[in-house]
């Protein structure tokens, strides 16, 4: 056997595998610059953003702009993913679910999530189940750019979610792209080295 070609390959496959990957911003829909007259999130009003990737990801945090309205630290809300039917651009079944807790005005939400998912148009949606204590957090509006817009904006009033132009609101999604491992390029690589040697024809003796 040609250890030396085996090991060769390995590190050849191992050097042309990807890094280790950073994370980026897939929805970034702006931070607000005020306050005044935000939507409300509560037990009959939910609101989602739509966004896309474009290749398999693994989302690390959801995050909205929230103020206090009535409510105060501590206070729950769920942030919920669910994947998105393109021919009525209506929801679909729910990927991922979590309870939130609204700390203070800013961004709140779930961070150190590992929500794997392939290409395609999801959507994130700020609820308030029956295990959540919310009874009104503010939504306002964003009135800066962000460096991902969301693809369009839901609410739901209880009836189940629309698409009527809702107000939109500032929300962040972070997610980190899945490289294919460096084990599956070192071991395609030895594999590739034994083959070789087993197609080999042995030399015959006179």
């Amino acid at each position: 056997m040609n250890m030396k070609l085996v090991f060769a390959l390995g590190w050849i496959a191992a050097a042309a595998a990807p890094g280790i990957a950073s994370a980026s911003l897939v929805l970034d829909t702006g931070t607000p610059t005020s306050t005044a007259l935000p939507a409300v999130l509560d037990g009959n009003d939910y609101y989602a953003a739509e966004f896309s990737i474009s290749s398999t990801e693994s989302i690390t945090s959801v995050e909205a702009y929230l103020t206090a309205g009535m409510d105060s630290p501590g206070d729950t809300f769920t942030m919920a993913l669910y994947g998105s039917d393109l021919l009525t651009n209506r929801y679909s079944a729910q990927i991922d679910a979590g309870q939130a807790a609204y700390q203070s005005d800013g961004f709140n939400g779930l961070t150190g999530l590992n929500w794997t998912v392939g290409p395609g148009t999801y959507w994130i949606a700020l609820e308030v189940g029956a295990a959540d204590s919310a009874i009104g957090l503010g939504l306002p509006t964003p009135t800066t750019g962000g460096t991902a817009p969301a693809l369009d904006f839901a609410y739901n009033s209880g009836s189940g979610y629309s698409d009527v132009g809702a107000t939109p609101f500032s929300v962040q999604v972070t997610a980190t792209p899945v490289p294919l491992p460096a084990a599956i390029w070192l071991l395609g690589g030895g594999l590739l080295g034994l083959s070789s040697r087993v197609r080999r024809p042995s030399a015959t003796r006179a």
